[in-house]
């Protein structure tokens, strides 16, 4: 790590040693690649480490979605992009692409993936994500973990939104099977160019780490930090809700 990160008011260097068991729930295809294909990368190097990926909604780009067949596609991107990645295990969800909606229902479901799997990790959209889906889907699983004593730390990932990161990981040694994975995606790309951004974003992360690294940002939570309603991360989180009332009709 460079001199400049090793100042306190800048993210620490995530460690995944103590990562045994780790689910991800990831909204939407891509957004696992994206977020955290990165780390998911480095954790199944190790063969000690248990991942399984939960993806939420059917990814059938929404009700306006000219393509009957989008859906069935994505889900077969996103499990050649795991394959990539290292990761075989995949479970679905099949909530409604676009207009997810959190639901006790929601919670229920996600909580007894979280305790069939009992992970001691669990990655997460951001709470402060402009994608509605993305937010309702982070406030829903944090809730769901509450429940279920075995999550002993909270990982939020960055997508459409930067995070104010506690945390930077080294992806550098991975990044281009990152991207591998990520244009596996096929379908997403015909909608942006996925690639350029996360490659930017994941170079500037970087420069935390000193001349031509890539990174992956998080916020990481302890569990009596995700327990504690005075948390500074709660209190952002209430602002992430009050943003996206405001900008709900422009998503």
């Amino acid at each position: 790590m460079n001199a400049l990160a090793t100042e306190t008011s800048l993210p620490m260097m995530l460690n995944l040693a103590p990562a045994k068991r780790v689910m991800v729930f990831a909204p939407h295809p891509d957004d696992e690649c994206i977020g955290c294909g990165g780390a998911l990368a480095l954790l199944a190097q190790n063969p000690e480490v248990q991942i399984s990926v939960v993806l939420v909604t059917n990814g059938d780009g929404g009700e306006h979605s000219p393509d009957v067949n989008m859906g069935p596609r994505r889900l077969l991107e996103m499990q050649a992009a795991l394959k990539v990645l290292g990761v075989s295990e995949l479970k679905t969800m099949g909530r409604l692409d676009g207009r997810f909606e959190l639901d006790d229902q929601f919670e229920t479901d996600a909580q007894q993936l979280i305790q069939s799997f009992q992970p001691n990790w669990v990655f997460l959209p951001g709470p402060m994500d402009y994608h509605k889906d993305h937010l309702l889907v982070s406030k829903g699983v944090e809730s769901a973990c509450k429940e279920v004593d075995s999550v002993e730390q909270l990982v939020y990932f960055e997508t459409w939104t930067p995070l104010p990161a506690t945390h930077v990981l080294d992806i550098t040694s991975v990044m281009d099977l990152k991207c591998r994975a990520l244009q596996a995606h096929h379908s997403a790309l015909k909608y942006g160019d996925y690639e350029r951004g996360v490659k930017g974003l994941n170079a500037y992360r970087g420069l935390y780490l000193g001349f031509d690294r890539f990174a992956e940002a998080f916020v990481v939570q302890t569990r009596a930090e995700f327990e504690n309603p005075s948390s500074w991360l709660t209190q952002l989180k209430g602002l992430g809700l009050s943003l996206k009332s405001r900008l709900g009709a422009r998503t």
